[in-house]
């Protein structure tokens, strides 16, 4: 068990914080050459940092008293708002619209066809900035609340913010964004974003995002989602967060605690979360993804990643809309649900020291273009007909007891690039049924790198981790897979889970590869495989007499590939082989094991393959959740907490 000082610090609702850079008395604002002067709510110049000395909502507070309200008109862009040391623990109760029609960007589309990030009308929000903007509440031992409390019948986000926001702990909660019929070529304001609603980059540090909502129209829509019931960005920079308790309705939902954009027009960047904790959240829709978070990698067919470190995700829940048939139509609806801790449709994910436990999926089964439209009760990518996912990688992480209509799932590799285990590792279910199928051009003959030193599918949660010594938040409730209890925050490690990882680096490899048709003679690859398969691993003489492989050969060399209708039998060949295989060769099937055995150079008469073990040096990282250090006891326990 962690000791008493790390369960102390995680869970409080708003934990100590750094000092301030700049501070103003508390009955004052600070002028730009740094001066102190009283704030004229009337007409005084922008300001570069303005102290807050009221929880009341003024727009137009009396002299001497400053509002969150007012200091946020009269902020200067890139400015800094403190909070007077009167207001430690304080709430602020906001029940005035600010912005009945807050812009910010959103995806648009014609028909089917994505045009890009264009200005769209968000709704109501109770507090509003087209500015850069810093809320810093680090000198306040008990934080500072900021609450929407305008009840149901009066509906608003808490803040709203065109340009970026920083915040340092400070809690959001109670927000609620509601779509609303408009005029003209935008039917109905998005419900994006409960709590908060940032197109830029948000960089939020020891808050706590809870007890927001969104819900959406019921009209099927490909550009107005339902997206992130606690917070919805374009880039998100989360440390030691709560996110926990909100929620996402709609025709279509996603990222009950955490939409993240990821970064569009911002090739390069990653979004983040460190240190966090998102339990609780839920998404309740006909298309249903990502009931803790969801990444779009920077949008349609974006590169971007969500990098993951020390994060607990847990209870969260994928659920269908009532409300909402799956029958009539025409064509008939289709209806998904995927991802209950996390979802990924654009872009890479990286998972390091994290525990995603105990979240839910959960619908009515049935395939659609043959493609199954449930999966990944803990982690799930995309699934799909075209290579938007590139990148999994996880490494000294639990991800186990995690369900999908009632059954164990808890890694769903979805249409993927490539799978990258860096070691240590316990899953309860890896499912690699939908990963892309071999590109000769890609150097993609090997996609899954699973399992690689210490890993383990068919781990029971109940084993590594001490379920009920998880401690509990004092005041959030969850809306999750454990509805109406008190939301979990982290949980001890156990058993299988304790002093596993070297404390010294180590190396992973991992196998890449492609082949090349000698000149003047035909291709016979799919045969070499099925030989390769019967020779040295002892499938059988027969093995693979059923499969239709003679003539069957990957065609081009362009990126289009899978839409490409030539190539389906070239699918249908891989697809059917993991079928014929079973469970003959573990989970993973074809994995680096099997592409390792061959050797570069000839293969057979008309093929030369190609191979080359790529290497990394993989390292326990320092420290865990609670900002312990890693380790304690010789070796690094797997998950986001280290046994004290």
């Amino acid at each position: 068990m962690a000791s008493a000082k790390y369960r102390c610090r995680h869970i409080r609702p708003l934990i100590l914080a750094i000092g301030v850079l700049h501070l103003c008395w508390a009955s004052s604002a600070c002028r730009e050459d740094g001066s102190v002067g009283w704030l004229d709510p009337g007409g005084a110049p922008l300001q570069q940092v303005i102290m807050v000395n009221s929880v009341r909502d003024l727009a137009a507070p009396p002299k001497d008293e400053v509002t969150l309200r007012s200091a946020i008109a009269h902020i200067k862009s890139g400015g800094r708002i403190v909070f007077s040391p009167s207001l430690s623990s304080g709430i602020i109760r906001l029940s005035n619209v600010g912005d009945e029609h807050s812009i910010l960007k959103g995806e648009t589309y014609v028909g089917m066809t994505y045009q890009g990030y264009q200005e769209r009308d968000y709704g109501r929000s109770a507090l509003y900035a087209r500015k850069n903007l810093t809320i810093d509440a680090g000198d306040l031992p008990g934080g500072i609340t900021i609450m929407w409390d305008g009840g149901d019948l009066n509906p608003a986000r808490v803040l709203a913010v065109y340009g970026d926001l920083t915040m340092i702990n400070v809690a959001i909660t109670s927000g609620y964004s509601k779509s609303e019929p408009l005029s003209g070529d935008q039917p109905f304001t998005l419900a994006r974003g409960g709590g908060l609603a940032v197109w830029g980059t948000a960089r939020l540090t020891r808050c706590v995002i809870s007890g927001n909502r969104i819900e959406g129209d019921e009209v099927p829509a490909r550009d107005r989602g339902t997206l992130g019931g606690g917070i919805y960005g374009n880039l998100l920079i989360l440390n030691q967060c709560l996110i926990a308790g909100n929620s996402a309705k709609g025709y279509g939902a996603a990222g009950g605690g955490v939409y993240s954009v990821g970064g569009e027009s911002m090739p390069g960047e990653s979004s983040s979360l460190d240190r966090c904790t998102v339990t609780g959240n839920r998404t309740t829709a006909q298309s249903s993804y990502g009931g803790g978070v969801f990444s779009e990698g920077g949008g349609p067919g974006g590169h971007n990643w969500l990098t993951l470190t020390n994060c607990t995700i847990a209870r969260n829940l994928v659920e269908d809309h009532p409300g909402i048939l799956e029958t009539g139509g025409s064509p008939p609806p289709q209806y998904y649900y995927r991802g209950g801790g996390v979802y990924m449709t654009n872009g890479s994910l990286s998972v390091t020291s994290s525990t995603i436990v105990e979240n839910e999926v959960t619908g009515i089964f049935h395939p659609f273009s043959g493609k199954p439209n449930m999966g990944g009760g803990g982690i799930c990518a995309t699934i799909g007909n075209a290579h938007v996912v590139e990148n999994m990688e996880i490494q000294h992480s639990i991800v186990a007891g995690n369900m999908v209509g009632g059954v164990s799932d808890d890694v769903y590799t979805g249409s993927l690039l490539q799978f990258m285990s860096y070691g240590y590792n316990l899953f309860g279910k890896i499912n690699f049924d939908q990963i892309l199928v071999p590109i000769p051009p890609w150097w993609s003959l090997s996609r899954k790198h699973w399992p690689k030193q210490g890993d383990l599918d068919g781990a029971d949660v109940a084993d590594v981790l001490d379920l009920g010594a998880a401690p509990k938040h004092p005041t959030v409730t969850s809306v999750g897979a454990d509805d109406g209890d008190s939301v979990v925050l982290w949980y001890p490690p156990a058993n299988g889970a304790v002093d596993r990882i070297p404390s010294s680096s180590y190396n992973v490899g991992c196998i890449i590869g492609q082949y090349a048709v000698k000149p003047g003679h035909d291709d016979d690859f799919l045969y070499q495989v099925l030989t390769k398969l019967r020779n040295d691993f002892g499938m059988g003489a027969t093995f693979g007499d059923s499969l239709t492989y003679l003539g069957v050969t990957w065609q081009g060399t362009d990126g289009t590939w899978p839409s490409k209708p030539e190539n389906a039998d070239w699918i249908k060949f891989w697809r059917d082989l993991d079928v014929e295989i079973g469970d003959s060769l573990g989970t993973v099937k074809l994995g680096d094991n099997f592409w390792g055995s061959f050797t570069t150079g000839a293969l057979g008469d008309n093929l030369t393959i190609y191979l080359s073990n790529s290497m990394k040096l993989i390292s326990l990282i320092s420290s865990d959740q609670l900002g312990a250090r890693r380790p304690q006891n010789g070796q690094g326990d797997i998950g986001a907490i280290e046994n004290q």
